[in-house]
């Protein structure tokens, strides 16, 4: 009767190889053989190719997995406990089979008969291959491809490199992937220090961590942890009278320092490769982790701490954003756009776009005004009244103006005649302002409510402080970035490409440079002057009602970008009188 039913096993087990064959036999079309295909996926992508990512700064390096930590062992640097207690629970005979265990693939299809496919009868290998080549679908096609890919990777791999990326890429829950992790995330100790417990205790979680979450659940966890030492002393891997000392995880947050900067910066490096290769983000992305890259950045950790409890003191409900830039080496030394210190949060610094107000128009209006009159900062321009097209700007405060000049117009703020100046110089502004590339520009924005940045979606602060690097560059411009180079396994090693253009001329930015300077000393900037600077100067904007509160300032060779708001727009005139965003950016750049 036992063979009888064996047979009759055999016979079913392979009439569903068969029919699970035939059912992927579109994708397999290529290949002359099952197995040419498999070695082709495992080719294609070796194992080891999905590494982290790493991001350097000062003498620092932080290692991120899909943009969560994650920090990886050597099969050098694997504990024997760890690798032991995987192997005990979740495949024993793991050192002697080829990649799949006949006798775990029976008993999981006799029992998938009467529990919709519940039951695994996955080695190791075949884990591995689904965590990395594979979906978690519970289907008879997918078990084929898993069992194929984990036969290659047997033929290619030491069992001792298949156990090491198996227990670096499993999930622990609460985002976090990998055994090195998981004990600093737990117990606030690396892999190497823990004991039988403690490994016994995460060994239980990749099982299912839902239910082996081990904040949430720990009477769960708990119990799968004695099934493992169950294991372990019968493999004689612990003596009978082992006795489970008593484990208490707690959220040791595997902090990612710095992580408004740290995250824009991976995605800054994702969009330069995908630009460069002519690739999508998803598939830049996937190469970046493939070549295990390392980013080097510009950050400044000071700058950043500053920038950081800086927005942190600003009154509720106000948010921020700020962006620091070195306009020597067009390297981003601070970008902070957020209070936490959480990963993968809205950053203003790079996802929001408010309407600028004032702070555009050095840019738009003045630059381009100055370059195509010949006038000077003594020159003067009407500021009465004026209407353009049905446009009426007034002046703060309703203020009605005579003749003013462009020191005093710039240093003050004035609307009517900056207005008056644009309608000069309006092709030339628009001209002027496309090589800073200000992403959410509109056609509708080529107009003349642009002169006092009353624009349709906004200009975001990284990319206003950017545009601003040009008065500290002789009237030339060349984007900033976060990344000085991105260095890849294979030895290649990119770096930013971008061009440098002539905005204005060398006389039109000493001319700017000086009108931004007359804004600290006796303008709507004065609260931010520092008599120290070798150099001071910057331009306030404010938007209707106060909603926006701008200031873009430049101390000796450093550019400084700060926004000050709310996230659902909301009038701030008491702060914005105070000029909050002057002050601010004082202490940022007072260290």
């Amino acid at each position: 009767m036992r063979i009888t039913t064996g047979y009759l096993v055999l016979l079913g087990l392979a009439t569903m190889l068969l029919f699970s064959l035939f059912s992927i036999k579109d994708e397999l079309k290529t290949a002359r053989t099952l197995f040419f295909w498999a070695d082709e996926q495992t080719t294609r992508h070796p194992l080891t190719s999905y590494q982290p990512i790493t991001v350097t700064y000062e003498n620092k390096r932080v290692e991120l997995y899909d943009g969560l930590r994650r920090d990886d062992l050597t099969p050098q640097t694997l504990p024997k406990k760890v690798e032991q207690a995987f192997v005990a629970i979740e495949d024993q005979r793991f050192y002697q089979h080829d990649g799949y265990d006949i006798t775990g693939i029976l008993r999981a299809f006799t029992k998938n008969q009467s529990d919709s496919k519940s039951q695994g009868g996955s080695t190791i290998t075949q884990q591995l291959a689904r965590m990395t080549y594979l979906s978690n679908e519970k289907t008879y096609t997918r078990k084929i491809k898993e069992l194929l890919i984990a036969i290659s990777l047997e033929q290619k791999y030491s069992k001792k490199d298949l156990i090491t990326a198996y227990v670096n890429q499993a999930y622990f829950a609460n985002n976090i992937y990998g055994i090195e992790l998981a004990a600093k995330s737990y117990f606030n100790k690396p892999a190497r220090e823990l004991n039988w417990s403690e490994v016994s205790f995460l060994t239980a979680i990749p099982n299912n961590p839902s239910l082996y979450d081990p904040l949430r659940f720990p009477e769960n966890t708990k119990k799968r942890q004695q099934r493992i030492v169950q294991a372990l002393i019968r493999d004689r891997v612990l003596t009978k009278d082992f006795a489970i000392s008593r484990v208490s995880p707690r959220s040791y947050k595997p902090r990612i320092p710095y992580p408004d900067y740290i995250d824009a910066t991976v995605q800054a490096a994702v969009r330069m490769t995908a630009q460069k290769k002519g690739w999508s983000e998803k598939r830049a992305a996937e190469y970046l982790h493939q070549q295990g890259a390392v980013i080097s950045t510009y950050l400044d950790s000071a700058e950043q701490r500053r920038a950081k409890e800086a927005l942190r003191n600003l009154p509720n409900p106000i948010e921020g954003a700020y962006v620091g830039i070195d306009g020597q080496t067009h390297g981003v030394t601070a970008l902070v756009g957020y209070k936490s210190e959480l990963t993968g949060q809205f950053n203003r610094a790079v996802q929001s776009y408010r309407q600028p107000g004032s702070a555009i128009k050095p840019l738009l209006v003045y630059g381009p005004y100055l370059e195509k009159t010949k006038a000077r900062l003594s020159s003067t321009l009407d500021g009465s009244p004026v209407c353009i097209g049905g446009y009426c700007p007034s002046n703060s405060g309703n203020r009605i103006l005579g003749r003013v000049t462009i020191a005093d117009a710039i240093a003050y703020s004035y609307n009517t005649p900056a207005i008056r100046a644009f309608a000069v110089s309006f092709r030339e502004g628009l001209k002027s302002i496309r090589p800073f590339q200000f992403s959410q520009w509109t056609r509708e924005d080529d107009a003349f409510t642009s002169a006092l940045g009353g624009l349709q979606y906004g200009i975001s602060p990284y990319e206003l402080t950017n545009a601003y690097t040009v008065f500290v560059n002789d009237g030339l411009y060349r984007p900033a970035s976060m990344i000085k180079s991105i260095t890849l396994k294979n030895g290649t090693v990119e770096r930013p490409q971008e061009k440098e253009q002539r905005i204005w001329s060398s006389q039109t930015n000493r001319e700017l440079r000086a009108g931004l300077k007359n804004v600290m000393t006796y303008g709507t900037g004065r609260k931010g002057f520092d008599s120290s600077a070798r150099y001071i100067g910057g331009k306030t904007g404010t938007t209707n009602d106060n909603k926006d509160m701008w200031f873009v300032g430049i101390k000796n060779q450093h550019i400084g970008g700060i926004w000050l708001g709310a996230d659902r727009p909301r009038p701030f005139p008491v702060e914005a009188n105070a000029t909050l965003q002057v002050k601010t950016w004082a202490t940022i750049l007072r260290p």
